[in-house]
């Protein structure tokens, strides 16, 4: 268009006069069109690269053409397969799967933009450093995209003061693996501050690592919501003196405030009082997260059926969290078979028959008996599948 443009100025001016003179002429194409021709070469050649890219997206990448179109423009100045090929292989060679480079690309795709040797290179070699062995660094950057493309200056401290919070690089590859983002959090506008407010209410040491084990997350909530969370504890009474403060904060933290009343009116309507569902929060930290029906059914179950006090599961707290269809309906009933036989009488306690591992179970109180009682392993077979058809677990 603007060579038409400049193409009818041109006519417009010949006509204007009788005699043109032929060195007009030249000298307006010789500076004119040139500008025009180096716009329109530049503008041809970004779009080759567009082009370029968007289908690299596609075949390398997995993109769908309208993504790869878009993401394309992000990534100007690549003209060859050279420098996205290097970076993908350099993750592929710390063990990066197919399924794991489609989603980093596809969630930065600027990242192809990196120089393999001095910028990843150095970035993993200090993750190494660290104690990450390359599955461990995979994880990483899956759960922590981010850290991709900022600098590993700004990433390292930041892993480093978790693993310090931690405990162990074990326990910090726990987190990441678990929990996205969590070294976006600002160490010193929220996570310092957490940590000073804990430390107000006696909540550091054994106490902060319990409560990091369970839930890592825990401090980098909002501050304002962490003192709510404190007062809440507070107005059950128990003071921040108490050894089960931190617990019930836990336990507190993994539900909203109206679940949590429902769930303390349920125990309640079982008769535990306030302290036994605070003592059994703190043998299970995960017991609040569960749904108020399936502690309802295993409670009704465990006391009307299998005959327990209602104080005693409120000692044993992780037999509410078993599945109720598999395993606490058909263990129960194998043992009533057991001793209506008059067999395990003296065996017949919960931590021995209930946690024991599946493979255990069978063989102590099924294999050990199939010669007298074949129909056991039969019996226990149904149960399971009946009560599994029966939830819908198949």
């Amino acid at each position: 268009m603007k060579r038409l443009l400049y193409f009818s100025l041109f006519c417009k001016s010949a006509s204007s006069t009788r005699s043109p003179r032929p060195h007009d002429a030249a000298l307006f194409f010789a500076i004119l069109p040139y500008s025009v021709s180096a716009t329109a070469a530049g503008a041809a050649s970004t779009t080759r690269e567009h082009m370029f890219m968007a289908q690299y997206l596609v075949d390398s990448c997995d993109f769908d053409q309208e993504k790869a179109t878009k993401a394309s423009k992000l990534l100007k100045g690549i003209q060859s397969r050279q420098q996205p090929d290097s970076v993908l292989a350099f993750l592929k060679s710390y063990g990066f799967d197919d399924e794991s480079v489609k989603k980093l690309v596809h969630y930065s795709p600027k990242c192809l933009l990196l120089d393999a040797e001095k910028t990843l290179a150095p970035k993993f070699r200090a993750f190494e450093d660290l104690g990450f062995s390359p599955s461990d660094i995979v994880h990483l950057v899956r759960s922590n995209p981010d850290t991709i493309k900022i600098k590993h200056e700004r990433t390292v401290p930041r892993i480093k003061f978790w693993q310090d919070l931690l405990g162990s690089k074990d326990a910090l590859v726990k987190l990441f693996k678990s929990n996205h983002w969590f070294l976006g959090y600002s160490i010193k506008e929220k996570i310092q501050p957490n940590l000073e407010l804990l430390r107000e209410c006696g909540v550091d040491g054994q106490k902060l690592a319990f409560i990091l084990r369970f839930h890592a997350m825990f401090i980098t909530q909002k501050a304002d919501t962490l003192k709510s969370l404190i007062s809440r504890v507070e107005d059950l009474g128990v003071p921040r003196t108490s050894g089960m403060f931190h617990c019930t904060l836990c336990a507190l933290f993994v539900v909203h405030p109206k679940k949590f009343k429902m769930l303390m009116e349920m125990f309640q309507s079982f008769e535990w009082s306030e302290g036994d569902c605070v003592a059994a929060f703190q043998k299970s930290p995960y017991l609040p997260g569960r749904s108020l029906k399936t502690l309802q059914r295993n409670m009704e179950f465990l006391i009307n059926e299998a005959g327990f006090a209602s104080s005693y599961i409120a000692t044993r707290p992780v037999l509410l969290q078993m599945s109720l269809e598999k395993r606490l309906i058909p263990r129960h009933r194998i043992l009533a078979a057991l001793k209506s036989r008059g067999h395990c009488e003296s065996d017949y306690k919960v931590a021995t028959y209930m946690q024991v591992s599946e493979i255990k179970f069978v063989e102590k109180y099924i294999v050990v008996y199939k010669d007298r009682y074949p129909d056991l392993s039969e019996l226990y077979a149904s149960l399971k599948h009946t009560n599994a058809s029966d939830s819908g677990l198949q």
